[in-house]
C-alpha cells in the first residue's frame, strides 16, 4: 500500500470517528450546560418565589447548578438547603463576600416551608445524628460550628 493511500484512509477513518462521537458527546453531563433555571423552577413554591426575588437585583436571568438545592429529610420535618455559591447571577456580590456566600436552610412541617437559617459562609452542611437534623457552618477557613435542630430552630450546644 502506498504512504499517501494509508494517510487518506486513516484520515477518513478519523472523520468518521469524529463524527460518530460528536453527537455522544454532546448528550453526556460534561457537554451540557450545568447552569440551569429547571433547578430553580423544580424547588417548592414558596421558596421558589423567594428566590426569584433575587432576578431584580441580578440583573439578568437567575440559574443554578444542580447542587443548588439539597434536601434533608427527618422524623417530623424536611429541610432544604440553599447553596447560592452554586447560583448564577450577573451581580455575584449581592450574595457572595468575603464571608463566603449566602446559604439558606428552611424546613417545612405539614408541607409548607419556611426559612429558619440566613447565613453566609464558605459552606453549610446539613446533615442528621440520632434523627435530628444538624448544620456545620464553615467559614473561610475551614473552621465549623455546629448548630443542632431544636423543632423550631437551629442552636449551638
Amino acid at each position: 500500500m502506498r504512504p499517501t493511500t494509508f494517510a487518506s484512509i486513516l484520515a477518513t477513518g478519523f472523520v468518521a470517528l469524529v463524527g460518530f462521537l460528536q453527537p455522544a458527546l454532546s448528550h453526556s453531563g460534561t457537554a451540557q450546560d450545568p447552569w440551569s433555571s429547571a433547578h430553580i423552577e423544580m424547588l417548592p413554591p414558596e421558596i421558589r418565589a423567594d428566590v426569584r426575588k433575587w432576578d431584580a437585583a441580578c440583573g439578568a436571568p437567575i440559574a443554578a447548578a444542580q447542587r443548588f438545592a439539597l434536601y434533608l429529610t427527618v422524623p417530623g420535618a424536611q429541610f432544604l438547603a440553599l447553596h447560592f455559591d452554586d447560583f448564577r447571577c450577573r451581580n455575584r456580590a449581592v450574595y457572595c463576600g468575603s464571608a463566603g456566600c449566602l446559604h439558606e436552610v428552611y424546613v417545612s412541617k405539614s408541607g409548607r416551608y419556611r426559612r429558619v437559617l440566613s447565613v453566609r459562609a464558605y459552606d453549610v452542611r446539613l446533615s442528621s445524628s440520632h434523627d435530628q437534623a444538624v448544620v456545620e457552618v464553615v467559614d473561610g477557613r475551614g473552621t465549623g460550628r455546629t448548630l443542632w435542630w431544636n423543632g423550631s430552630r437551629f442552636v449551638g450546644r
